[in-house]
């Protein structure tokens, strides 16, 4: 008996102690994931504020309060914020490889996952490689629809559709922006879906539909407003302002500008801030179109100002052809002068004709001839005004592109190459197998410096800067020619010139040769370089293409023969095109050549 009262006794206290150490288990479980997930909302409030050391202590800390599992989610979303701090410091190809080797260790039907993916997707998209940011972006849509994450859903269709966009492939984009249309406005979804309303509404307005524009950029403010987002609002402002100003309704661009930059004022994140040097470089351009040059100088000299205090290595933006049209104000006041008194002597003359039917007669061929020179003069005024707009508007493009090109060649460049060269050292340091993700990495930062190398071409010739306009003429001549369209240069005796000079030569060779590939279905053309005298470089460009009428053309502008026309008489030069439909083109270009020198680039 009273062993089996012993029994009983001993099971119930073992059933207790059991019980007991299950919940006092589940307690500790539920206070550490607790713990964890106030320590990873801290970490991200310390990354949003660029506080990099605090968060990396705090990782730390949460590491050796708790042993975590290597696969476990709460050290993997711990790796993940270290990962994106490593991103943020310029440590970009080990960030890379921590996320691709916890992606490997997640589970994929879980939160992280998709954030992982998310991440990637960004990393690759700022490196220019859409294809596989678009990659990882579909991966995390198919996850997110799998687990009926509508929040990531609509994030990652907002991503896919930018990602299409930046490839110019706008009815991929608009596709996706549109599916976000079918899943309801929530507090977690309203940003993204307004941003998606948005990005449709410049598709639009790339397409010059203007009233679809205005519907999504209305649709994209209304949200903005409904989650009180100011900066959002700030942002649809401004894309309205956007609408109006190529509807050429420039007042209502400019309100809309201000009331933008009003909601904006006050805000000193990086966000808000490139948004007001956007506001006011709207708003110099908006003040230019309505010929209000003071408001349009001030804004740009704005607009520079901050750009000089958001970057400080930032490319100097060439003010000149504002600077140009605020100097023609004075010229358009002479202008005026004359017409006033060209109207002037109108009432004298007529006052004058009432006297006698011969005087009249007289004075009237007098005033005619009078009225036909001044109209001459002002059409030559006007002329050069917009010559000299369009010089100014091409030399900033040009020295501008000349900055980018440089910073790119001499800087971005050769960081790329140095990085190639440590990765290549660390891969003949390592006794064992070099890990793949050091291979793919270099291979990364070789295409990367491929594309640098390829976009500062683009900008500026290389072979131009480096061996002068006669190697850079018959280099393009090589680099289009064809089994359909022969491209021929002829450069003999052509030497170095003024840097300067040989740059606006050969981008109205560029544009001539452009309009030949794309306009006159020619099978040969042939380019002629020839100094004459030491003085003037005469240039002859023909071709046996389908020709044209080039009065019809030049009233048109299609070719942009104005624009070219124009830059050859700034240059003092001689422009003279003859061309007939059937029978080819040809092309006659006479400048004289700059004489100061300009030291030439030296090759690295």
């Amino acid at each position: 008996m009273k062993s089996l009262y012993f029994n009983i006794i001993f099971k119930l206290f073992f059933s207790f102690f059991v019980l007991s150490s299950v919940y006092t288990y589940s307690q500790k479980k539920f206070t550490q994931k607790e713990y964890l997930e106030q320590k990873l909302q801290k970490i991200d409030e310390e990354i949003a504020s660029k506080n990099y050391n605090e968060a990396i202590e705090i990782i730390k800390n949460a590491q050796n309060t708790f042993s975590l599992k290597e696969n476990s989610d709460q050290k993997l979303a711990l790796k993940f914020r270290y990962a994106k701090i490593l991103y943020e410091n310029d440590q970009k190809e080990k960030a890379l490889e921590e996320l691709l080797k916890g992606l490997e260790k997640l589970n994929p039907n879980s939160t992280l996952y998709i954030e992982y993916l998310n991440f990637l997707a960004k990393i690759f998209a700022n490196s220019q490689n859409f294809d596989k940011a678009l990659y990882y972006s579909k991966f995390a849509l198919k996850n997110a629809k799998i687990s009926k994450d509508t929040v990531n859903i609509i994030r990652s269709l907002v991503r896919i559709g930018s990602f299409y966009f930046a490839k110019k492939n706008l009815d991929s984009a608009k596709y996706f922006y549109r599916k976000v249309d079918y899943y309801q406005i929530t507090p977690k979804t309203e940003k993204r879906i307004s941003d998606a309303y948005n990005n449709l509404g410049v598709i639009a307005q790339y397409e010059n539909n203007f009233p679809l524009a205005k519907h999504w950029a209305i649709k994209a403010l209304k949200t903005k407003q409904k989650q009180k987002d100011t900066l959002g609002i700030a942002y649809s402002y401004v894309n309205l302002g956007n609408l109006y100003h190529f509807q050429n309704r420039y007042n209502n661009a400019i309100i809309n500008y201000v009331d933008a930059l009003d909601l904006v004022k006050n805000n000193s994140s990086n966000k808000a801030l490139n948004l007001t040097k956007a506001i006011y470089d709207n708003l110099s351009v908006s003040y230019d179109s309505l010929q209000n040059f003071n408001k349009a100088y001030y804004y740009l000299v704005k607009y520079k100002d901050l750009s000089q205090e958001i970057q400080k290595s930032t490319i100097n933006k060439n003010i000149a052809e504002v600077e140009a049209k605020f100097n023609l104000v004075k010229e358009e006041q002479k202008t005026e002068i004359e017409k006033n008194k060209a109207l002037r002597a109108q009432v004298l003359f007529v006052g004058l004709a009432l006297l006698t039917l011969t005087f009249f007669i007289l004075t009237f061929i007098f005033y005619k001839n009078y009225k036909l020179k001044q109209q001459n003069k002002l059409e030559q005024l006007h002329n050069d005004s917009q010559t000299r707009i369009i010089n100014a508007t091409i030399d900033a493009k040009e020295e501008e592109r000349k900055n980018i090109s440089e910073i790119l060649h001499d800087s971005v460049s050769a960081l790329l190459s140095s990085a190639s060269l440590h990765l290549q050292a660390s891969k003949s340091q390592l006794n064992s197998k070099v890990p793949a993700e050091i291979t793919k990495a270099q291979e990364i930062v070789t295409e990367a410096s491929v594309k640098i190398r390829d976009l500062s071409h683009t900008l500026i010739s290389s072979v131009l800067l480096k061996f002068g306009l006669a190697f850079a003429v018959n280099d393009i001549c090589e680099k289009y020619s064809n089994s359909e369209l022969t491209f021929i240069s002829d450069d003999s005796g052509i030497k170095r010139y003024n840097q300067k000079f040989e740059i606006k030569i050969y981008h109205i060779i560029e544009e001539l040769i452009n309009n030949i590939i794309k306009h006159s279905d020619a099978n040969n053309a042939s380019i002629t370089l020839i100094a004459r005298n030491g003085d003037k470089l005469l240039i002859q460009i023909i071709d046996d293409g389908k020709g044209f009428d080039v009065k019809k053309e030049r009233r048109k502008d299609g070719l942009g023969l104005s624009h070219i026309e124009a830059r050859v008489k700034v240059m003092k030069g001689v422009f003279n095109i003859n061309s007939k439909r059937g029978e080819g083109t040809s092309i006659f270009i006479s400048v004289p050549i700059y004489k100061e020198k300009i030291p030439q680039i030296q090759e690295v």
